[in-house]
């Protein structure tokens, strides 16, 4: 690529000295006219005019490329940061929702645990109760008036 790209500047250095020569010998100015206005302009004159309308074409057109190219990436990088940034915000979102929802259970888990003990304590207090009322029931003396109380055998 290096010796191809060479061997074309080596072929247009030959042919900018050869044009320069082959004008430089003839001394005979050229007419141009153009929206009524003339000007005469020896040979060297206009191939000096063309060489220099082709070097700024040429850079023209290298900065307009630069500057699309340079456009190109930008977009692309800033529709990749927005991307990401969205990305990263539906998962921020996502982990979120799910340090809330394990909160909830969390919660709801302690309450559930707590209930589940409160019932079996109040279970308890119900046994020991009902067996302390049944303890006591036997150690009761009778009324001393001779009534019956109800549940008791005669």
């Amino acid at each position: 690529m290096i010796a191809l790209g060479l061997a074309l500047t080596l072929v247009a250095a030959g042919a900018t000295v050869f044009a320069v020569i082959a004008s430089a010998s003839s001394s005979a100015a050229i007419a141009l006219t153009a929206f009524g206005v003339t000007v005469s302009a020896s040979p060297v004159d206009l191939f000096i005019a063309g060489a220099l309308s082709v070097v700024l074409l040429g850079l023209g057109f290298a900065l307009i490329s630069r500057g699309t190219r340079r456009s190109a990436r930008t977009h692309k990088e800033l529709k990749q940061l927005r991307k990401d940034k969205a990305i990263t915000a539906t998962k921020a979102a996502a982990d979120r929702e799910d340090s809330r929802d394990a909160a909830k259970d969390s919660a709801a888990d302690r309450t559930r645990k707590g209930a589940d003990n409160d019932t079996s304590k109040s279970t308890v207090d119900a046994e020991s109760k009902s067996t302390a009322d049944s303890a006591g029931k036997g150690t009761e003396a009778p009324p001393s008036n001779g009534a019956r109380t109800p549940g008791a055998t005669p």
